[in-house]
């Protein structure tokens, strides 16, 4: 269990026999867990340099790595993902990088562990919408917070043998923090493998009381979710970060589970700002504890919390109508308010009604940078759209969606280009970036 103390935190757990991780066949106990600990620390003492890359596939050697250079208080850089480019761009600004092979641990004893210095920073790699990776840089003790928070906001109901699993990363701060640091510091046991299929979860839904932690992605992709209607009393939460769940998504999960996915709200920046779970259609988005909001111009969200660097506002690119002085309702982006021959658009409003066609199953609209700006729209068709496209060819769609549009939007704001894709190009976080939808209309 995570327990605060005046300067520091301490990870204590109750038996040197728990399982920590598993792989549904074998187990690491926290007696193993801490062996590899003590291996990784005098590996890290021979070093010199405090800035340290992080990337590790296994979510044990990453954990180890992750307190153990925590617990010296370096500097933690996380690599967004393990593409040789992507290492050697985030290795530049690092002092060196540990190594993804496990070190050798001898037995030592069990014995509670001073969690981290306040020293201690870690950073993340984001490139929000725009698909350009920038440097964020947070203090261990901020995660830990919001760690705590969220143990508070939905710890209590987990039963004692829920396992967590996950479909996205731990190098990125939403896995970091429901993935890997909330079961690591609540006693939960850990699943190994990332999960990418409906029938991995099931298959773990018939031996444990399940948290998964998921992207808005997969949970769209997850087709068939009826088939675990009999395993719904073993599904503890779901949990999905990284953009909004298509409004269709939410019920599917109510009808086979009993429960719509939890939806967590922030970013790097900010941290957790609020949640809502869709078990009925209108919900808004609730703060979470020890979260402030308000709003500035334009109806940008203001955040004031302890997981931001300042103790005043933090004024965001996202537009919200206040409800309360605790929940709020997303309107969109105010960076994807743009302007075609002089008009404002804003693409999140062309979206909405785009999907209001029985033609659109799934829509995201990108301004090319050309001699001037051009609206684009990458659509995955529904299955009277295919038909259409089969049937009558491209031409037709288009013209068929620009009609549509046209009761809604002014004939100079029509897209001038169209793709259609099986599905959108999301990255691991479950965004798409503006780059990867650019990319589709590089050939034109």
């Amino acid at each position: 269990m995570l327990k605060q103390q005046s300067d520091s935190w301490q990870l204590v757990w109750p038996d040197a026999s728990q399982p920590v991780f598993t792989d549904g066949i074998t187990v690491v106990t926290a007696q193993q867990w801490q062996q590899q600990l003590q291996a990784v620390k005098r590996f890290i003492a021979m070093q010199s340099g405090d800035t340290v890359l992080l990337y590790q596939v296994d979510p044990v050697l990453f954990s180890v790595w992750f307190v153990a250079l925590s617990q010296l208080g370096k500097h933690i850089v996380l690599a967004p993902d393990g593409q040789p480019d992507t290492l050697q761009l985030a290795g530049a600004q690092c002092d060196w990088q540990a190594p993804q092979a496990a070190v050798r641990a001898d037995t030592v004893a069990y014995q509670p562990l001073l969690l981290l210095q306040n020293s201690c920073r870690v950073s993340f790699f984001t490139s929000g919408s725009t698909g350009q990776p920038k440097l964020v840089t947070k203090r261990l003790s901020q995660l830990l917070l919001e760690v705590q928070t969220l143990q508070q906001q939905f710890g209590m109901a987990l039963s004692g043998q829920t396992l967590f699993a996950a479909t996205v990363s731990f190098q990125h701060i939403y896995g970091l923090l429901f993935r890997m640091l909330w079961p690591l510091c609540y006693g939960h046991l850990q699943y190994r493998a990332q999960l990418s299929y409906l029938e991995q979860w099931q298959a773990l839904l018939q031996h444990y009381d399940v948290v998964l932690v998921a992207s808005p992605a997969h949970l769209a992709r997850f087709d068939d979710i009826a088939t675990l209607a009999p395993y719904a009393v073993r599904c503890q939460r779901i949990f999905s970060s990284g953009g909004p769940l298509n409004d269709a998504v939410p019920q599917r999960y109510v009808t086979a589970l009993q429960q719509a996915p939890t939806e967590v709200f922030g970013s790097t920046e900010t941290g957790g700002i609020a949640y809502r779970q869709r078990n009925t259609a209108d919900v808004g988005w609730q703060v979470f504890d020890g979260v402030s909001v308000g709003q500035g111009p334009e109806q940008a969200l203001q955040v004031s919390s302890a997981y931001l660097d300042s103790a005043g506002w933090f004024t965001t690119s996202d537009q919200v109508e206040l409800l309360t002085e605790r929940s709020f309702r997303l309107i969109g982006r105010l960076d994807r308010i743009v302007k075609i021959e002089e008009k404002r658009l804003s693409l999140p409003e062309l979206e909405q009604y785009c999907l209001n066609s029985v033609l659109v199953s799934q829509v995201a609209a990108v301004v090319l940078t050309t001699t001037k700006p051009q609206l684009a729209l990458v659509i995955v068709l529904s299955s009277q759209g295919e038909q259409l496209l089969n049937q009558q060819g491209k031409l037709v769609l288009n013209q068929q969606i620009k009609q549509h549009l046209l009761q809604r939007f002014e004939r100079v704001l029509l897209p001038r280009k169209f793709r259609y894709v099986a599905s959108l190009p999301y990255n691991q976080q479950g965004k798409l970036p503006r780059s990867e939808l650019e990319a589709l209309f590089e050939h034109d």
